[in-house]
This record gives C-alpha cells, sequence and structure tokens, in this order.
C-alpha cells in the first residue's frame, strides 16, 4: 500500500497554512504517510504575493509549517505554481531539491511510489510479466508553460511518452492548473484541457473506459472540488492548503463535491485494486471520501472524523 497527502497554494506563512499542518501531522499519527503532494504556489513570497518562490521566505512558509512532517521524513514532491515564479522564475524552488524534490531543470518530471506484480494480479494493461511494476506513478506537469496561450510542444511529447512507457497499476498526474473546475476566479483552462485531455485519455487497450490516466489533481483556485468523472478521469481540485477563497465555488453539474468555507488537505491510500481519498478540514474532519477503482468508478463512502473516531489503518 502506498499513502499519501495532497495540498494546493499552501505556501502563505501565515496561521492557516499551520492550522492545516497540524491537522496533517495528526492525521500521520494515525495514517503514517511517507509523501506529500505539493500542487503549486508553495511560496507565495512577500505582501501581496510578491517575490514568490523566493528562497528567503523557505524557512517561514515551508520548513516552519511542517516541521513535525519533515522530523518524520516525509518526502514533500513538488508542482510549480504561479506565484513560484516569481523569483528566478522557480529556480529557487528546483535548486532547493531536498526541500522540493522537484527533479526535472524545467519543473516537470515523474516519480514512482510501491510496488506491485502484475503476472499475479491479472492485468495486462499494466504490463504483464514477472518483474514488479509500480503501485504507482506520478507525473508532475509545469502547467504554467501551458497557459494563456503558450505553448510547449517539448513537455507534451515528454508527458505522451512517459505515459505509454509507464508500468504502474495507478497513474496520477498533477499539476497548477486544473483543467475542469468552477472557481469563479480561476475556473478550468480550457486551452490548457485542449493540450492535455487526448493524452490523459487515452486508452490503455481496446477500452475505452481504461485510460492511461486515472486522476489529475490540480490547485490555483483555492476551494476544494471533486469533479464527476470526465472522459473516465477524476478531476479534484485542492488548492485551499493555506489560501482560501469563500464562496468561489459556483453551482456545477460537473462537481460531484466541494468546499469553499474552510482549508483543506488530502489524504490518499493506494493498493492494487483501489485509490481511496479522503478530503480534510483545518478541523481535522473528513468530509469527502470515496474510492476510485478500475475504469474510474467512483464509489462514496463514510468518512470517519479523527477528532471523534481515530482511522484504523485496515480501514
Amino acid at each position: 500500500m502506498v499513502r499519501f497527502a495532497v495540498i494546493g497554494d499552501s505556501g502563505t506563512g501565515e496561521r492557516p497554512q499551520y492550522q492545516i499542518a497540524r491537522q496533517m501531522a495528526a492525521w500521520h499519527e494515525r495514517m503514517p504517510f511517507d509523501l506529500v503532494l505539493m500542487l503549486g504556489d508553495n511560496i507565495y513570497g512577500g505582501w501581496l504575493g510578491f517575490s514568490g518562490g523566493n528562497r528567503k521566505y523557505f524557512n517561514e512558509q515551508f520548513d516552519q509549517p511542517y516541521a513535525d512532517l519533515l522530523r518524520r521524513r516525509v518526502i514533500f514532491r513538488a508542482a510549480l505554481g504561479n506565484h513560484d515564479l516569481g523569483t528566478r522564475n522557480g529556480q529557487d524552488l528546483i535548486d532547493a531539491h531536498g526541500r522540493f524534490h522537484i527533479d526535472g531543470p524545467l519543473g516537470y518530471y515523474r516519480f514512482t511510489a510501491g510496488e506491485w506484480h502484475p503476472h499475479a494480479a491479472g492485468a495486462p494493461h499494466a504490463g504483464g510479466g514477472e518483474r514488479p511494476a509500480p503501485l504507482v506513478e506520478f507525473f508532475v506537469l509545469n502547467t504554467n508553460r501551458m497557459i494563456e496561450g503558450k505553448q510547449d510542444p517539448e513537455q507534451l511529447a515528454w508527458l505522451e511518452k512517459a505515459l505509454a512507457s509507464s508500468r504502474a497499476q495507478w497513474r496520477i498526474v498533477y499539476g497548477h492548473h486544473p483543467i475542469y473546475s468552477s472557481g469563479h476566479r480561476h475556473g478550468g483552462d480550457e486551452g490548457l484541457r485542449a493540450m492535455l485531455e487526448p493524452i490523459l485519455t487515452k486508452p490503455t487497450d481496446a477500452s475505452e473506459s481504461s485510460p492511461r490516466v486515472q486522476i489529475y489533481l490540480a490547485g490555483h483556485d483555492h476551494i476544494y472540488q471533486r469533479l464527476r468523472p470526465q472522459k473516465c478521469v477524476v478531476h479534484f481540485v485542492c488548492g485551499a492548503g493555506g489560501q482560501l477563497r469563500k464562496g468561489n465555488a459556483r453551482p456545477s453539474p460537473q462537481v460531484a463535491a466541494g468546499e469553499d468555507q474552510q482549508r483543506v488537505f488530502m489524504l490518499w491510500e493506494a493498493t492494487r485494486d483501489e485509490l481511496r481519498f479522503r478530503a480534510i478540514n483545518e478541523t481535522g474532519d473528513a468530509f469527502d471520501c470515496g474510492v476510485v477503482r478500475e475504469g474510474s468508478r467512483v464509489e462514496n463512502i463514510a468518512c470517519t472524523s479523527l477528532a471523534k473516531s481515530p482511522p484504523s489503518q485496515s480501514e
């Protein structure tokens, strides 16, 4: 099993960021996780977000809030957000590999977690054979290079090749900008969607219900949303790990669950057969919980509040 947390738009250095960090540490005590995905805007910088991504803010906006998790050797893996580019186009974060573990000079990269045995599981789409394959593979995008009319054929070609070569049971793509969102301030980026969606949704075999990517995670809108599967990919917006834009979520039939009144992080568990997710608010209550199975079938499950009944690892 692989367990990981997700935060987005977190790096404010203000009290709410520390509050979410404390809840993350509290859940870690009961359900230990080794990895945190950061969905961008990791370091906002100074007043009004000027000087975002500057190393002089790393201590206040990363080291101190997540000190408990860092002491427990939790690894943070960051995508770059638009505010992170305010200093040297994000180079300070890329250079700080021991903090943000960005494994690509241009801000996009891939990495794996866990193992499984495709042959024993009888899943030909994962590659077959006796060799163990990754349980989860993560593909981290630098979406800043593909918004506002910009083109990045190099990054798109990399993503296409990386997904085609993946043997992982679960493939999760994350970046800063959502391609589906009902957020009033930003919303889904249609240009980015036009570039990415054909790559994300390409089937792994003859079945159109088995896309190469099961999950797309993004921030940017300072809310939480779970979208209904779009072309068999489940999209999440988790952009309220420090920032919050209250009342920003417009009603939409695409939205299965949302929260725009409290800050949120997520906790995920991956096994051979399913991905389990919990969205958890700033008081430590899990409020949107479910299971994603093959073919992007999503089943809602009952949430367990940390404050009321600590979750167990067998849950």
